[in-house]
């Protein structure tokens, strides 16, 4: 299957939301998915906001990654591109995108002087962990990640 990887710009803003909103029922967390249309376009607009990759296929968007850079690594000095969503539609998972969207990612990462890649994964989500290792990607039970909601 041919599919094109692509950075999105602001006339894909509804489309890059509806992926969003798929990502999120995907998860079990639609309840959370408060993102709009408006709120998207100003984050994409940002100095260093939120920068998105589209794969698109058979003439639509199959797919998204989004992500942002850190502003530094302290012990490196650099920045770190941090990937916070990836989302295929189901039907064009297996195909090579979450792998070109990972090469892609690497590239941008280079090109911006980074020192790494960074991005999370639910626990239960035992096909995208494959997949991460299958990337080289590693995890660790070392550093634990806390949130706090505001």
């Amino acid at each position: 299957m041919d599919f094109t990887v692509r950075k999105a710009d602001l006339s894909d803003v509804s489309v890059v939301n509806e992926m969003i909103h798929k990502l999120a029922e995907f998860e079990n967390m639609a309840d959370l998915c408060t993102l709009d249309d408006e709120t998207l376009s100003g984050l994409m607009s940002e100095q260093n906001g939120l920068s998105v990759l589209i794969a698109e296929a058979d003439g639509k968007v199959v797919g998204i990654t989004a992500y942002h850079f850190f502003k530094i690594a302290t012990f490196s000095g650099k920045r770190v591109l941090y990937i916070e969503d990836i989302f295929i539609d189901e039907e064009y998972r297996h195909m090579g995108i979450g792998s070109a969207f990972f090469k892609k990612c690497k590239q941008i990462a280079k090109e911006e002087s980074c020192h790494r890649l960074e991005w999370k994964c639910l626990a239960w989500n035992s096909s995208a962990r494959k997949f991460y290792q299958k990337t080289g990607g590693l995890s660790s039970d070392e550093w634990l990640t806390y949130t706090l909601e505001i």
